[in-house]
């Protein structure tokens, strides 16, 4: 196909946003859209070669396989061996067993299927993940694999049925990702099925292109650059996506796509050296970005600076340039035959698989940590390496004695043992909410003597949220049967679920991990709808809200940063990170005091000490950013108890 300078152009305008946003520039909140426009551009491109040479007949499968091996291979092979050797150097021994894995799922094309399964509450912060960007490249290699098989078979013969096919799947799709976004975020997020629609709008666009000619109109695509524009500054991370809101950047790409040709201003703007010059290098600023990030987060003891940020932003861009000139442009070149170079990307993807696997098994890695850690530190790392297998639920091993246990609404065997409790020591403590109660549970059984202690929470219980379960049923009728054997209900849930960031954004740990102060404020709807749940709880026993604690959010990499015996004089909250627990606190008792129901400050009664309880070469008190290890359920739990008066 012929040159187009626009569309060089319009990969700057997708790459600068998405380095940005993973830099931590807030400006920049929907700079993650970046990626749709690229799927955009890739259905767009790729349609256009596929349909080209299949009219001309000359359409090689074999061809097309080494062409896209010699455009994505080189410079991932490159980042991916400048990145292993640090990788091993800074990351705990759990960390680089999956960062091996990535390594494996980047020679096997399924990054994206590699990161779903890890996805969730307890994954290891996405941020200091160095491979995790490579979920896109696979999405686009499993189309790359798939796609041209169907056009083979299809365009030919029937190419208004092809078409009509492809709109079917966008429709398919896009329906698919409007439904998961509510279920399964994650695999929405992640898997080809629910972004095959934005790159079945890039194909649907070239075949337009194909049958009209190229089209010029200002208006059209002026429109689309604004939606892209919109999208980058109006966006944030959690607006659903993908879903309907994605088809902001899309159908905007696919607008500058068909209209925005020489001779629209639009094409003038995206046609100038510098866009054009930074879309022919954006394939490796995108490949470096990530592991300079991901690398430089493993490194500081607390979020690196914006200022840093930025600087690791731009020598992306100059080793993407480096990469370009030295690896890109030459491996394009490399005159071997289609079988040869489809062959050496084979060899590649199983030397990948070989030695991710290897690396994930062996213990050379975690030997070589071990070996250069500070010698105070090797006990800690026992210790974080106990954290990370645990899980922050609920387990007969939690319960201390007959009657002080976890109760479980739906299970008989549990209702009965309730019942004989009541018989014998009067009506119940209860301790509801979400992981956090879990922690409040097992301090108070290690601080206090209540005889009649019960726990009935469970991990993302929170009444503010519309339709969880736990807060609806069964805890209600539970509740409501038993609440003549229940003498106090304790609520507890984690306190940056009550947050939100400045502009508006939902809360959630990356609130803690932006560069910088932390930019958030009182989600006051949630909490007035959490209040409300406690009030109707209220009417069936006397409720008492035990209010956050303190979160320091701060990272196991952060505390091995150091010697256990230095760190804690230099790891130290983010500005305003105190005052805003404070101010959250505050507000939370007051609104409580008003709506009848009783308040405890758990910053107050357990006063949390960040030089001297966060850990110590002897004792790990938190087993992540916001949860209380068992040391430290056993060092807070009895100030926890003086507080709520047991």
């Amino acid at each position: 196909m012929k040159y187009r300078p626009e569309i060089d152009g319009l990969r700057s305008v997708a790459v600068l946003p998405v380095i940005l946003f993973h830099g931590g520039l807030g400006l920049f909140s929907g700079g993650f859209v970046g990626v749709d426009v690229f799927f955009v551009i890739s259905g767009f491109l790729i349609t256009t070669i596929i349909l080209q040479k299949i009219d001309e007949g000359r359409f090689s499968l074999l061809d097309f396989y080494a062409r896209r091996a010699r455009r994505i291979l080189p410079a991932l092979i490159l980042v991916v061996l400048c990145t292993t050797p640090f990788a091993w150097i800074w990351m705990l021994p759990t960390e680089f067993k999956d960062y091996a894995q990535s390594v494996a799922a980047v020679g096997l094309f399924s990054s994206n299927f590699l990161f779903w399964i890890e996805s969730g509450y307890f994954a290891a912060a996405a941020e200091q993940k160095p491979l995790l960007h490579t979920w896109s490249l696979a999405v686009e290699e499993q189309y790359y694999i798939l796609f041209p098989l169907m056009m083979m078979a299809l365009w030919a013969r029937l190419p208004k049925a092809t078409t009509i096919l492809l709109a079917a799947i966008f429709v398919v799709s896009l329906a698919l990702a409007e439904v998961m976004w509510r279920v399964a975020p994650d695999a929405n997020f992640y898997l080809l099925p629910t972004r095959a629609w934005e790159l079945m709008t890039g194909s649907l666009c070239a075949i337009f292109v194909l049958k009209r000619g190229v089209q010029s109109n200002n208006l059209a695509s002026g429109i689309g650059l604004l939606a892209i524009t919109v999208s980058i500054f109006a966006f944030d991370a959690h607006t659903p996506f993908p879903s309907l809101y994605a088809l902001a950047p899309v159908i905007g790409t696919g607008l500058v796509l068909v209209y925005g040709t020489k001779g629209t201003w639009v094409a003038d703007v995206l046609s100038m050296r510098a866009p054009v010059f930074v879309g022919l290098i954006s394939y490796s600023a995108y490949l470096w970005h990530q592991p300079l990030f991901a690398l430089a987060r493993l490194r500081d003891p607390q979020e690196p600076e914006l200022v840093l940020m930025m600087g690791l932003a731009g020598l992306s861009l100059g080793l993407a340039y480096l990469s370009w000139r030295f690896v890109e442009q030459p491996a394009r070149h490399i005159p071997w035959a289609a079988w040869k170079t489809v062959s050496a990307a084979g060899l590649v993807s199983i030397v990948a698989l070989g030695v991710g696997a290897t690396l994930s098994v062996m213990p050379w890695q975690a030997q070589s940590f071990r070996a250069n850690l500070a010698p105070q530190n090797l006990a800690l790392l026992e210790r974080i390496n106990t954290m990370r297998r645990m899980e922050h639920k609920f387990t007969p091993a939690d319960e201390d004695g007959a009657c002080r246990f976890m109760v479980r609404p739906d299970d008989p065997q549990s209702i009965t043992r309730f019942e004989t409790c009541a018989a014998e020591h009067g009506p119940a403590l209860l301790v509801i909410g979400d992981s956090h109660s879990e922690d409040v549970f097992k301090a108070l059984l290690a601080g206090s003597d209540a005889p009649f202690l019960l726990a009935m929470g469970q991990g993302q219980c929170r009444p503010h949220v519309a339709g969880s379960d736990c807060t609806t049923t069964p805890m209600p009728l539970f509740l409501t049967a038993q609440k003549d054997r229940i003498a106090r209900i304790y609520f507890a849930q984690a306190g940056f679920w009550l947050l939100e960031r400045a502009d508006g954004a939902k809360p959630d740990r990356n609130l803690f991990t932006a560069a910088g102060k932390i930019d958030g404020q009182l989600d006051v709807p949630a909490i007035e709808r959490a209040l409300d749940v406690l009030t109707r709880f209220d009417a069936l026993a006397p409720v008492t809200w035990v209010g956050p604690r303190l979160e320091p959010h701060v990272s196991f990499d952060a505390m091995l940063a150091l010697p256990c015996d230095e760190a804690p004089d230099v790891l130290h909250l983010r500005p305003t990170h105190q005052a805003l627990f404070e101010t959250l606190d505050a507000h939370l008792k007051t609104a409580s005091q008003m709506r009848g129901i009783d308040y405890v400050s758990t910053m107050e009664a357990v006063a949390f000490d960040m030089a001297h309880e966060l850990y110590s070469c002897e004792a790990l008190y938190w087993s992540d950013g916001d949860h209380w290890s068992p040391q430290g359920e056993a060092l807070f739990g009895p100030r926890l108890a003086r507080g709520v008066g047991l």
